[in-house]
């Protein structure tokens, strides 16, 4: 059923513009333009100066919605009865099918800045076990730094002191390196357990054709590809409260494999610790 075209166009104050047409709903945004087609809609809510889209999502799954706010509460209102009341009738015992699959996302001009938005607000909080890391790794260095000072002041050589931090600077380097390392395997098999599991779809994103995932936030960001994976979907996982914390749904034995690496990063961090060490007690004696 066609919409009518007395529906009213909402715009909000980030200049965000949500409007219907024949082919369904469409989101304009500063950076791309986001094409809701009414197959893919449950339903649209109004509450006050909001208003929310819900995709349709199989059963027991979250459904994807697109928020607009700052718009009229009349115009809201107006339009979610005039959408709502041109959605397709459903079968009741028919399982829905995820609507977000059927979404198409179109870069616009401004792109770059759009992305450079989206990245700010995809950022992360500091989590205390990365500030820990980091107040450590600093004590370390700044450690590190006094001891190749301490080996000149003890009157050796300046070589051995430029010795001592290049082996220990080494150490930090892979010590960072066996940390994230440990940190990505973490995701791998602590998100697919806990997080949201989506099906990645081919997608147009950015004007390229690459494999994306939209969350329950309504964006669509890019999804990574696992090795081997050719037009054809797959799963991804990503975090409930930080979408953009996202990885491809592996095996255990595919995760388990990467295990030596952060092994032998520590083992290494331990060796270039240890023989800086070694090299600067000399120089005390």
């Amino acid at each position: 059923m066609p919409i009518t075209s007395s529906v009213p166009v909402l715009l909000d104050d980030q200049g965000t513009e949500l409007r219907s047409d024949d082919a369904g709903l469409l989101i304009r945004r500063p950076h791309e333009e986001v094409r809701i087609p009414l197959a893919a809609v449950a339903h649209v809510h109004a509450n006050g100066r909001v208003v929310a889209v819900e995709l349709t999502a199989p059963a027991g799954t979250e459904p994807t919605r697109y928020r607009i706010e700052g718009v009229s509460r009349a115009s809201g209102t107006a339009f979610e009865e005039a959408v709502n009341g041109s959605l397709p009738e459903r079968p009741a015992d028919e399982d829905p099918v995820d609507g977000s699959t059927l979404v198409t996302v179109t870069p616009r001009a401004g792109a770059r800045a759009g992305r450079e938005e989206d990245d700010e607000q995809d950022a992360e909080p500091l989590q205390p076990a990365e500030l820990v890391i980091r107040c450590t790794m600093a004590a370390v260095g700044l450690g590190l730094v006094a001891l190749s000072a301490g080996v000149v002041v003890a009157g050796d050589h300046v070589s051995r002191a430029l010795a001592v931090l290049l082996l220990g600077g080494t150490g930090l380097a892979i010590g960072r390196a066996a940390v994230r390392t440990v940190a990505i395997l973490w995701n791998k098999w602590y998100l697919p357990r806990h997080g949201i599991t989506i099906e990645a779809q081919p997608v147009l994103i950015h004007g390229r054709v690459n494999y994306g995932y939209t969350a329950t936030d309504g964006r669509l960001r890019p999804a990574p590809t696992p090795d081997g994976v050719r037009g054809e979907a797959y799963h991804v996982a990503y975090h409930p409260k930080y979408p953009a914390r996202v990885v491809a749904c592996q095996s255990l034995g595919a995760v388990f494999k990467w295990l030596p690496v952060p092994v032998v990063f520590t083992a290494l961090t331990v060796l270039f610790g240890w023989s800086a060490v070694a090299l600067a007690l000399p120089a005390f004696r």
